[in-house]
C-alpha cells in the first residue's frame, strides 16, 4: 500500500490529524493554528464543526488569552502543563484557551495543538478585543 505523504497537487504536506486554522485578532494581525486530532479527538472534531467563529478575548495578565464558544464536550485526555504557544480547551467553561508563557492549570483541560505562526499577536490582545477563528481552504 502506498502511503500519503503529500497533497495531490505536492503544494502541501498530509496530515489526518493536523488542521490549520487562522486567528484575525481585530487589527493586530493574525495567526496560524495547528489543531491536532490525536491529541484530542472528539474535542478538535467538535471545534472544526464550530467554524469560522467569532469570539471576544478574554485575557488572563501574562498567563492566556480565552475564547468563549458554543462547543460542549467533556474532560479527554486531560493535562494541566502547558507551554507558551499551546492550544487547549476548558470543558467547564467552554473556552479555548492560548497559553502566553509555561503555565500550571488548577483545572483540567484538553489539549487541542499549538501556535503555528504569529504567536507574538497574542501578546497584544486586550480583554473585549474580537478574536475570529476559521479553517485555512
Amino acid at each position: 500500500m502506498e502511503e500519503r505523504t503529500a497533497a495531490t497537487d505536492g503544494s502541501k504536506p498530509f496530515s489526518v490529524s493536523k488542521i490549520l486554522c487562522k486567528a484575525r485578532v481585530g487589527s493586530e494581525g493574525e495567526a496560524t493554528l495547528g489543531l491536532f486530532r490525536h491529541m484530542a479527538p472528539l474535542t478538535v472534531n467538535a471545534i472544526v464543526r464550530a467554524l469560522p467563529l467569532e469570539s471576544r478575548a478574554n485575557v488572563q495578565p501574562k498567563t492566556m488569552v480565552c475564547l468563549f464558544t458554543t462547543v460542549r464536550v467533556g474532560v479527554e485526555k486531560p493535562r494541566v502543563k502547558f507551554a507558551r504557544g499551546d492550544l487547549a480547551f476548558l470543558p467547564s467553561g467552554a473556552l479555548i484557551c492560548i497559553f502566553a508563557r509555561e503555565v500550571e492549570s488548577d483545572k483540567p483541560l484538553n489539549p487541542l495543538g499549538r501556535v503555528e505562526e504569529g504567536e507574538d499577536v497574542f501578546d497584544r490582545v486586550r480583554s473585549g478585543d474580537v478574536i475570529r477563528l476559521a479553517l485555512v481552504p
